[in-house]
């Protein structure tokens, strides 16, 4: 589910704006000369382009951000922060919004910033800090919004078998730099000594750390072909490959939420019949965050008992489709699928655990290679299984109610009536 980005967006001369899943920075001022704010102080840095020449000074010596505005007479800190950005300085700062909605701006040292200080940042950088809140709601909505396109990434159907090599993530260690004796090591011998000691010491270093890594990538080689002899030749023969090559890429997919899929192969390689348990409509967010109209600042509002049901209804749907899609293309062999969701439940005259089926669906390859794979963004799930044979009781406003799933036979007749 975790998603990792880093993207830096420029927004005005002398504004860029630095965007993180961990938080968002903004950096105010022209190149060359900056001004640093955080619990440590005020700093101006100023350098010469093209130079190397730079240099730092503390703006508020007597320490942290808010100690100037302490002393007797001196401005506040906001004064500070708006005199600086006026003169083309810059202010860094960090927005977050947490689970609740509340807004918090601080510095790169986490210090929050005070009121005065607040307004001239706005003042500077009103609609960039809007731009980065509306990206924190797309971050926290980001669950809600993925319960109904967990379908967009479905597979075409392949009839060969397809082989996606991985690239050895681990970096070459760097190669070691010797060290150069100084004048004092030509006329100091036990310094001398030392540093070839220093670079005995490195070579070795260097020797071991390669060792490991060539012993790593070798093991990462093997274990690769052996992939590719799986996923490109067992897999048309094996019932133990297929099962092997099906479960890895099903394990890879980040699923919105927990979803457990199990499955069983038929003896001819050419069937197979999945069980998918789908999570309960109270494990999905309940709460959406929406950016004011005119303000920074970040409304929670819950989500209404329809929408979310409808939300339910696509994931359901778009589960099998990411499924099917799976076995199709991985699967050369299978011309049939069976594919039935439930949910947990338990037995009202028992009291014992069951499972409560929601549909259960037959497909075809000849089926599956009808739809549009280009398309995807334009296809609703639910409408997408009612073109195969499809038991499901459900109403417009996506409530199930439990039904009998097909059988191993009716997977069986529909493998004959494909043949005939």
């Amino acid at each position: 589910m975790a998603l990792r980005f880093r993207r830096r967006i420029r927004i005005a001369p002398g504004i860029s704006l630095n965007l993180s899943k961990s938080g968002i920075g903004a950096s105010i001022g022209p190149r060359g000369a900056k001004i640093s704010v955080g619990s440590r102080g005020v700093y101006a840095n100023v350098g010469l382009p093209g130079t190397g020449l730079a240099f730092r000074e503390k703006l508020n010596k007597s320490g942290g951000r808010r100690s100037t505005s302490a002393l007797a007479g001196a401005p506040s800190a906001g004064k500070i922060l708006e005199q600086q950005l006026k003169t083309g300085g810059s202010a860094a700062a960090r927005v977050r919004v947490d689970e609740n909605g509340e807004v918090v701006i601080t510095d790169d040292d986490g210090q929050p910033y005070d009121e005065t200080e607040l307004r001239v940042l706005r003042k500077y950088a009103g609609e960039g800090m809007r731009d980065l809140l509306q990206q924190a709601c797309d971050r926290l909505n980001a669950d809600l919004s993925a319960l109904a396109t967990v379908h967009l990434d479905t597979l075409p159907p392949r009839d060969t078998p397809v082989f996606q090599a991985r690239a050895f993530s681990e970096p070459e260690p760097q190669r070691w730099t010797r060290l150069k004796p100084t004048l004092w090591c030509r006329i100091w011998p036990p310094a001398g000594r030392r540093l070839e000691e220093q670079n005995e010491q490195r070579a070795g270093q260097y020797a071991h750390a390669f060792s490991e890594w060539e012993a790593a990538a070798r093991a990462f080689n093997e274990q690769e072909r052996q992939r590719r002899k799986q996923e490109t030749e067992l897999v048309l023969t094996s019932l133990d490959a297929m099962a092997n090559v099906l479960e890895e890429h099903l394990g890879e997919i980040p699923w919105p939420r927990e979803t457990n899929v199990s499955f069983d192969l038929g003896d001819d390689a050419s069937t197979i019949a999945i069980d998918i348990e789908l999570p309960e409509e109270d494990a999905f967010p309940d709460v959406e965050y929406n950016l004011a109209a005119k303000q920074a600042k970040v409304s929670v509002k819950k989500v209404a008992s329809t929408r979310r049901r409808m939300l339910y209804r696509d994931y359901a749907h778009g589960v099998a489709m990411r499924v099917l899609g799976e076995i199709f293309h991985r699967l050369p062999t299978v011309q049939v699928a069976l594919v039935s969701a439930y949910m947990p439940a338990l037995d009202a005259g028992t009291g014992q655990p069951t499972e409560s089926y929601l549909y259960s669906v037959l497909v075809t390859k000849p089926q599956w290679r009808e739809i549009n794979f280009q398309a995807l963004a334009d296809i609703e799930p639910p409408a997408t299984l009612e073109r195969f044979e499809l038991r499901r009781k459900m109403t417009k406003t996506g409530v199930f109610k439990p039904i009998e799933p097909f059988d191993v036979e009716a997977l069986a007749s529909c493998r004959a009536q494909l043949i005939d």
